[in-house]
């Protein structure tokens, strides 16, 4: 989605720990708006559960460390001088 002047846009942000310990965020664009505490930590935990993704160091994910929702908003600046 492209950005737009003024738009605000949401990200769940998840931290995991690898089997070396690192922390990692996997981020989801727009989760829905009344997502539930439980519900994030029940894809945390099936996320880790069954290994669907591997860090950047190609170890598995071994936990999770904690949730966020991310909000911001774009703001575009014309600088042509």
């Amino acid at each position: 989605m492209a950005d737009v002047l003024g738009q605000e846009r949401n990200q769940l942000v998840i931290t995991f720990k690898d089997a070396h310990g690192e922390t990692f965020n996997f981020n989801i664009s727009n989760p829905k708006q009344d997502i539930t505490e439980q519900e994030i930590k029940a894809i945390a935990e099936h996320i880790v559960t069954n290994n669907y993704f591997k860090s950047t160091k190609g170890s598995d994910f071994v936990a999770f460390v904690k949730a966020r929702v991310v909000s911001s908003e774009t703001d575009r600046y014309d600088l042509t001088v």
